[in-house]
């Protein structure tokens, strides 16, 4: 019998390391020491995505490590395109999380969506380009974090990360396994969390709409002196369920009215009766009837009469709360960053990370199905067996979800000078997460059902004649019990790397970077009752990374007069389940003048197999409960034989490939032209083929379909064994230009910001069967992975001494709905204000703070609702935010 995972302990060695890190790093600063120096604020209307480039004038000689590349370098902009995006950004957005934020980009042309019809459980996601959930690495501090084992070990639950931690966002939008490793076929997304403070620092928002609240609290200490530096970082952050119930759209199913089906069922609350034979029900002239609402929830057979043959018809947002739209969440989080100076140039650091994240909602009544209630069900009112479609009233329980999830990411290192100009960073990092879902009133009991529709005592009986109160609790909770999913995932992971000028060029330091890492994944799964799968997983990885200046500007001496520059990267993994393979990037700059940057990118990706997918829990079931039909013999229905779900063993990782073409001008400061085109490519997708197809292929799937002797007739034999599992057959390529135009001037007021950005793709091609045709998904809408033909925001603002004014419009362009009729969506824009009010310099009296500001924000000023879609859940998940308009105010407070 399996262990239940709950009651596994993690333990850790770097646990006291951390701990003694926050106690002794920094001792308190003495009189007269210099505060150390910070960056100045940023400009509060200064357009949302800013490059890697632009440092300061004071940091213009300085070296900086960014997104793209681990090694540092003069200009920040390399060769690949890297967005960054400040807390600024983040807070001026209004969207509530680091998901919704990162979704509005115009890098993520779509989503996995929120709420009870989204493909990840309200865990929060993103994807790069639109490409398959997985495919963009996210990295913490510059870091890979893992696969958490609540999404099967597929993505890491960006819910996780406490918001109020983040200090910054690079996104790089193209692949990049040669420096980050596996599942950057997409790009990556670093998350930065803040490291330094010198301050109390306070950052509270409460924000809402219509149906809905959120809410997040932070406070931050921090010391920083020569010695070293702590900082100690918590975080809160609550949102409310939003529910169907809470969306006109929803409250009416029938949605002809826009052209499309009556949606209504019978499960209703009170629900359907009707006729166990093929006459009438007795006492009534017609076949079904809806059941009455009553004050005893016993009807007569009188109070049938006038619903005769007029069957209650409704939509889940009419029984109880429907689906969430937005699932409830509360996430509690601390962050903690120490250094200390060893001296020599050596600092020693430690991280610690902790979450838990808890998501919570009720959707709808437990339901009927055509059910038999005899005549001797005390409820009964026609003295013979009749059926009911029904759901029952909420005082009798709901069917929902609940999820409780605890992160831990812990991390120790070194780093320091070596001779020569060169550095060497290492580090310890081991990571926990442990999660269990309780889906809620899902598992059925079908034979206490029964009994309880049979039992002629009203104690033991269950009444589906009513909305209010069905049956006892014992008797509700002998028929309904909840699936209850445990899992746990881990990471611990060594990483050195050495750092330097490797050569003298004429043009300049040839500088390199020579790193090594040793991993170790585990993931461990238990459906409480049922299943249970999981395995782990070591992998080493050898890299390797030069940049070589080739030529100098005439005239310009010192560093920063770069005319072309080389950039080469190579990384070798190798597992146990898949071997060695080896991915590669190279890339190339441009300056001819100090305003020009031309630059190209080529780079090779690779995705593993998830823990999920390579090791599998073998499930056999009958071939005949799947509807199969076998074209190798003629179409004959399959009746006979097993169906294995298993693992591949010759599953293989995907492999991907990414190019870059760009141009970035700027003339002066503040003004900003730049265009890049992509193209990514990506080969062997895993994918699981639904049964019907594995039969349908195989003859390029040896070894899946297995079958007895040959038949008279020269038929091949009848199937005896059909393997379920996945196999490496997808091929997706998309391709686009990434366009981005900004200006911004000082005025006698104040400072003007304008921006424009868009990504049009051009190419969009899935193709997921060998035999089937390449699938356009360029402007036609799926629910996995697609992409809108364009995406786009404007920018306007204006920022005074003591307040800023903000105005975004996000476009996303016309698309196709699936069905059919291809009904045209999209073309839509989406209007949110922003504004800041600088306190201390309004005079407000903030008790001794070194700075305070009160902001606010309205995102959808329009109050733009989701379209209708012809398919159930008819609207799009992957573009929908049914938040509507939502007001935000912030207060953050420096002491």
């Amino acid at each position: 019998m399996p262990v239940p995972l709950a009651a596994r302990r993690h333990r850790s060695a770097l646990a006291p390391v951390v701990a003694a890190f926050a106690l002794c790093a920094v001792p308190a600063r003495a009189q007269g020491d210099p505060p150390p120096g910070s960056a100045p604020p940023a400009d509060a209307a200064a357009p949302a995505a800013v490059p890697a480039s632009a440092p300061s004038a004071a940091q213009e000689l300085g070296r900086v490590q960014v997104t793209g590349s681990r090694l540092k370098r003069i200009d920040a902009e390399g060769p690949v395109p890297v967005q960054v995006y400040r807390r600024e950004d983040l807070e001026r957005s209004g969207q509530p999380s680091l998901a919704k934020f990162l979704n509005s980009l115009n890098e993520t042309s779509m989503s996995s969506g929120e709420g009870a019809n989204s493909g990840t459980a309200g865990q929060g996601t993103v994807q790069l380009r639109g490409m398959p959930l997985g495919s963009t690495a996210v990295l913490l501090n510059g870091r890979k974090l893992q696969a958490v084992g609540s999404s099967s070990a597929s993505y890491f639950n960006l819910n996780l990360i406490p918001i109020g931690a983040i200090e910054r966002i690079e996104v790089l939008p193209v692949g990049s396994s040669a420096v980050y490793g596996g599942d950057a076929l997409a790009g990556v997304v670093n998350v930065v969390l803040k490291s330094r403070l010198d301050a109390l620092s306070l950052d509270a928002r409460v924000g809402g709409g219509r149906g809905f609240e959120d809410g997040s609290l932070a406070l931050a200490g921090g010391r920083q002196n020569t010695e070293g530096s702590v900082l100690i970082l918590g975080s809160y952050s609550k949102a409310t369920t939003l529910g169907m119930s809470e969306r006109d759209f929803f409250l009416d199913a029938d949605y002809r009215r826009f052209g499309g089906p009556d949606a209504r069922v019978r499960t209703c609350a009170p629900g359907t009766v009707s006729s166990n034979t093929n006459g009438n029900l007795p006492g009534l002239a017609a076949t079904s009837a809806g059941i009455p609402v009553t004050s005893a929830g016993r009807p007569t057979l009188a109070d049938f009469a006038a619903a005769a043959g007029r069957p209650n018809l409704c939509g889940d947002a009419q029984n109880g709360n429907g689906n969430a739209l937005v699932y409830g969440n509360e996430t509690l989080g601390l962050h903690t960053v120490a250094e200390r100076h060893l001296g020599a140039g050596w600092t020693a650091f430690a991280e610690a990370t902790l979450s838990e994240d808890r998501l919570a909602s009720n959707f709808t009544g437990m339901k009927f199905n055509n059910v038999l209630v005899p005549a001797s069900n005390p409820y009964n009112p026609f003295g013979v067996p009749v059926r009911v479609t029904s759901t029952l009233g909420l005082e009798n329980g709901s069917v929902g979800i609940a999820r409780e999830t605890r992160y831990t990411r812990l991390l120790g290192g070194l780093r320091g000078e070596l001779p020569g100009a060169w550095d060497l960073e290492a580090t310890v990092t081991s990571s926990r997460d442990r999660s269990e879902q309780r889906n809620r009133n899902v598992n059925v009991n079908a034979n206490a059902r029964t009994a309880a529709l049979a039992a002629s005592d009203p104690a033991l009986a269950l009444n589906p004649f009513t909305a209010g109160r069905a049956a006892t609790d014992a008797v509700i909770q002998s028929i309904w019990s909840d699936s209850v999913r445990q899992t746990e995932g881990s990471k611990d992971m060594f990483a050195a790397f050495v750092r330097g000028p490797a050569a003298a060029l004429p043009a300049g330091s040839l500088d390199a970077v020579v790193g090594a890492e040793v991993t170790r994944d585990r993931y461990d799964s238990l459906t409480v009752g049922t299943v249970s799968n999981g395995g782990s997983r070591s992998a080493q990885a050898l890299y390797g990374e030069l940049r070589a200046p080739l030529m100098r500007r005439d005239g310009v001496v010192g560093r920063g007069g770069e005319l072309a520059a080389l950039t080469l990267a190579a990384r070798s993994d190798r597992t146990a389940q898949f071997g060695r393979a080896a991915t590669y990037q190279g890339g190339l700059e441009l300056r001819p003048s100090a305003s020009w940057l031309l630059r190209a990118s080529a780079a090779t990706s690779l995705k593993p197999p998830t823990l999920s997918q390579t090791f599998v829990t073998d499930q056999v079931l009958p071939a005949s409960s799947f509807g199969l039909v076998d074209p190798a013999r003629q179409g004959e229905a399959v009746t006979a034989g097993e169906l294995v779900r298993t693992a591949n063993p010759a599953l293989k990782p995907e492999r991907g490939k990414a190019f870059s073409l760009g141009a970035n001008w700027e003339p002066q400061t503040g003004t900003r032209l730049a265009v890049t085109a992509w193209r990514l490519r990506a080969e062997q997708l895993i994918v699981l083929l639904l049964p019907q197809a594995l039969l349908n292929n195989e003859a390029l799937l040896p070894g899946f379909v297995t079958r007895e002797a040959a038949t008279a007739g020269g038929l091949p034999g009848r199937l005896s064994r059909l393997t379920y599992a996945e196999t490496n057959l997808g091929v997706l390529e998309t391709r686009g230009i990434d366009l981005e135009a900004r200006r911004s001037w000082r005025s006698p007021g104040g400072t003007w910001s304008l921006g424009v950005g868009a990504t049009r793709v051009q190419q969009y091609d899935v193709k997921l069967t060998p035999n089937a045709a390449v699938e356009s998904r360029l402007g036609r809408r799926t629910l996995d992975y697609w992409s809108p033909e364009w995406k786009g925001q404007v920018f306007g603002g204006f920022a005074a001494p003591a307040w800023s004014l903000s105005v975004t419009g996000r476009y996303l362009g016309a698309y196709q709905d699936t069905g059919s009729r291809a009904r045209r969506l999209g073309d839509t824009v989406l209007v949110d204000l922003a504004g800041r009010l600088d306190l201390r310099t309004l005079g407000v009296p903030m008790g001794g703070a070194s700075a305070a500001a009160l902001s606010f924000g309205v995102v959808n000023v329009g109050d733009r609702q989701p379209q209708f879609t012809e398919a159930a859940p008819y609207y799009d998940p992957t573009q929908a935010d049914w938040r509507g308009r939502t007001l935000s105010v912030r207060l953050s407070v420096d002491w």
